[in-house]
């Protein structure tokens, strides 16, 4: 289960400035445009979306259909779609895992996400990944431990690099994601105005590079820090959060490219830090 060599001609995500992958967040079956297009198979509007994110900046896309067994079916269409115009590389959702149709066409390094750090399914999807020289991201979760802390995360990182070491898969090609969320105490929840706990998300960051010697990459969804705020209030919170959490050494973030103020720092992090200072 390999792709063909004669179309791997895009490589796989990297960074084109600085150290952060910036990967777009506006495929995603939540976005009812995108749905509309897909089933109208609309090319047009479905590469004008591709062809904006990468213009602001991206340096790969998220692909996420959701649940629907019909809109995955055309992940593959999409995927085809976008690279024979642009040289872009996919964060492809594990459906994947199941319907492989879209690895085998995708040119380049694509990434699987993601799934969780279930021992039942992690070594698994590892040597699906591997099968297609793909990428994997780790949501730090798992029905057996709940990670309310930094300690529980790293157990949870721990088990992610030990399944590596049995499997064979190169630590360089796992994202860990430490999950933002809400917090899960009604109490606390409360008392933080409905945010995550973030101290939590970026001291995890900074210890799992630590755990690993940095050599495997970690990642976040940056919009799921602002589900519970109105529309208005999300941006700001964004533009504060990115540079502490490359501060804390994170490699990859997804995010909404539409946002120029957000896309302008995440090109240049630094330099929020060092006018804050």
């Amino acid at each position: 289960m390999t792709n063909d060599t004669g179309r791997n001609t895009i490589a796989g995500p990297a960074p084109s400035t600085g150290d952060l992958l910036l990967v777009g967040e506006g495929l995603h079956v939540m976005n009812p445009a995108l749905v509309r297009a897909i089933e109208e198979r609309d090319k047009e509007r479905i590469l004008d979306m591709a062809r904006r994110q990468v213009a602001a900046g991206a340096d790969a896309l998220d692909l996420n259909l959701g649940q629907s067994r019909e809109l995955c079916r055309r992940m593959s269409w999409l995927v085809e779609l976008v690279q024979e115009e642009m040289e872009t590389a996919f964060f492809l959702s594990s459906h994947v895992l199941r319907m492989e149709q879209a690895l085998r066409v995708h040119r380049g390094r694509a990434t699987i996400n993601a799934v969780t750090a279930d021992e039942r399914e992690l070594a698994g999807a590892m040597e699906k990944a591997m099968a297609f020289d793909a990428g994997l991201v780790v949501l730090l979760v798992s029905p057996d431990l709940s990670p309310f802390g930094v300690d529980e995360r790293l157990q949870l990182a721990a088990r992610v690099l030990e399944t590596a070491a049995r499997t064979g898969m190169e630590p360089g090609r796992l994202y860990l994601d430490p999950v933002i969320s809400c917090r899960p105490d009604p109490m606390t929840w409360h008392l933080g105005g409905g945010l995550p706990d973030m101290e939590t998300i970026i001291e995890s960051i900074r210890m799992i590079g630590e755990l690993s010697d940095r050599q495997v990459k970690t990642i976040v969804a940056l919009s799921n820090a602002s589900v519970c705020l109105p529309a208005g209030r999300r941006s700001d919170l964004h533009c504060r959060l990115l540079p502490m959490l490359v501060e804390a050494g994170l490699d990859a973030v997804i995010l909404n490219c539409s946002d120029a103020r957000l896309m302008a720092i995440a090109r240049d992090p630094g330099a929020s830090l060092r006018t804050a200072a």
